[in-house]
């Protein structure tokens, strides 16, 4: 066996996967794609955010139910095995719960089946495998996972500049500043900045999501970021910040760490996987970013379906091998530009649904880099196909009623759906934030948000800062604001 793999075992049969990539992409390499099953339909799941944020990549790890295999990294001799039972209940049962649904009124499982105790354990036992949440770990099984996993999150393929000293304690005490997210718009809200100031960001280096992409994209010779001008723009932009961050003094950093939870007045929970820690803070800088979103169309929930933000993980912190594959970039925007030239710079097959005008240089770029090129078009579905992949079904966007207009099908190994993301507005809101609906941002965002800025004040007292795609900006706006008027 080659020094870089490490050989699992995956429902009964030995599998060689690459070392040092997460037990996700490990599968996903020797064409398993399907890792779960929806609860309710027994629908497939595979990878999707890639960041520990959804539940379809869980799986049983060695004998430990409800694993993100996205956020553990493949192990010698490790045991993995989907943990629901959807492959073959789907169908047939879930049909039979769909027809009965009028008999079981919401919340039936905690009502029915409680006495006498011998049967309520029998149900219990038997509803847990039909919800696909996995069978209980024994004792020795959790103590034996905790160790071997604790440090095991696949990590940035870059390396991570040193971490300052943690404090010995669970507590972090207060802070005058706490900015969270050092993509472009937090470190360009902590520079310069006085007082104790703390930065906090999951990855492993300042520059956030975009930073590897961009420079992995302008490494490769083959993918011609000169012809992409919001690529160059962004990543000239990017480093700028980051060099100008970097030679900031007295500002304290976590990276590899999330917030957790937010307490008002002012409290924030930080973890790391291994341990957490609480801190206060008088300003909080939210700069946390947006989360993929796939749109309503019938197959969005389909392996092989990702998001631009799940791709970069795949690829630049894990190294998902895409060479060969036939790739799909389905939208606009700064995003598809980025995913399509990654994916270029990775030697994947690259074809694209553009559904947004302008971008005349990148169009112009991606014709003379041989992508084949769809426009007037608009997605319409997605189902598997015989081969392991996809099939895209496509309609003319406009000229004729739905239901007339002509069809043509595209086949791919996987689908990079770019649309606006999903600002995240967890924290804030648990912090005191009045949220509203504004769609033309993506989401829910504190009532009086600009788009890219929100700076205002708690009921009880914390001032509260948002930044960036966080505050609802698009991509573009914030990382070449000059091509956002350009291309509208």
């Amino acid at each position: 066996m080659a020094p870089d793999t490490v050989t699992i075992q995956f429902e009964g049969k030995a599998l060689s996967c690459r070392a040092g990539t997460s037990i996700a992409v490990g599968l996903w390499e020797r064409g398993i794609r399907v890792l779960s099953h929806s609860p309710k339909y027994g629908r497939p799941r595979g990878l999707h955010c890639a960041r520990g944020q959804c539940t379809s990549c869980l799986m049983r790890v060695d004998g430990i139910p409800n694993v993100r295999t996205c956020q553990v990294t493949v192990g010698e001799g490790m045991t993995v095995e989907r943990q629901d039972a959807g492959a073959f209940y789907g169908s047939a049962l879930q049909k039979s719960l769909e027809l009965s649904s009028g008999l079981l009124p919401v919340g039936f499982y905690y009502k029915w089946f409680t006495r006498p105790s011998f049967v309520s354990q029998l149900f219990l036992k038997n509803l847990r495998k039909l919800a696909g949440v996995g069978r209980l770990p024994a004792p020795e099984a959790v103590a034996s996972f905790a160790t071997a996993t604790n440090a095991a999150a696949a990590p940035d393929s870059e390396a991570s500049r040193p971490e300052p000293q943690r404090n010995p304690g669970n507590d972090l005490r207060h802070y005058d500043r706490v900015v969270v997210g050092a993509g472009l718009s937090g470190l360009q809200a902590a520079t310069g900045r006085s007082g104790r100031v703390l930065v906090i960001d999951d990855h492993a280096r300042p520059g956030g999501q975009r930073r590897l992409p961009l420079q992995t994209v302008a490494a490769e010779k083959s993918a011609h970021i000169e012809r992409f001008p919001a690529l160059v723009r962004a990543h000239r932009r990017l480093a700028q910040a980051v060099a100008d961050f970097e030679q900031c003094g007295g500002i304290e950093l976590r990276y590899g760490y999330r917030v957790m939870a937010g307490y008002a007045p002012d409290r924030l929970v930080i973890g790391d996987g291994n341990a957490l820690q609480t801190l206060s803070c008088g300003h909080l800088t939210w700069a946390a970013g947006c989360l993929d979103t796939m749109g309503l169309f019938p197959g969005n929930d389909l392996p092989g379906l990702l998001g631009p933000r799940a791709l970069y993980r795949l690829i630049c912190r894990d190294g998902l091998e895409v060479s060969g594959r036939q790739a799909l970039v389905v939208g606009g925007g700064f995003d598809f530009w980025l995913a399509a030239t990654l994916l270029h710079a990775r030697g994947a097959r690259v074809s694209l649904l553009l559904t947004e005008s302008g971008w005349q240089s990148e169009v112009a770029a991606a014709i003379d880099l041989s992508w084949q090129l769809n426009s007037g078009l608009e997605l319409g579905s997605v189902r598997r196909n015989g081969r392991g992949g996809l099939t895209v079904a496509c309609e003319v966007a406009q000229g004729k009623p739905a239901g007339l207009r002509s069809r043509i099908e595209l086949g791919c190994d996987l689908v990079v759906v770019c649309r606006r993301g999903k600002p995240v507005y967890d924290i804030p809101y648990q912090l005191g934030a009045d949220l509203q609906h504004y769609p033309e941002m993506g989401g829910y965002l504190p009532a009086g948000t600009q788009r890219g800025r929100f700076t205002g004040t708690t009921a009880d007292g914390l001032t509260l800062e948002l930044r960036g795609e966080a505050a609802g900006a698009a991509p573009t706006e914030v990382l070449a604001p000059q091509l956002e008027v350009e291309n509208g």
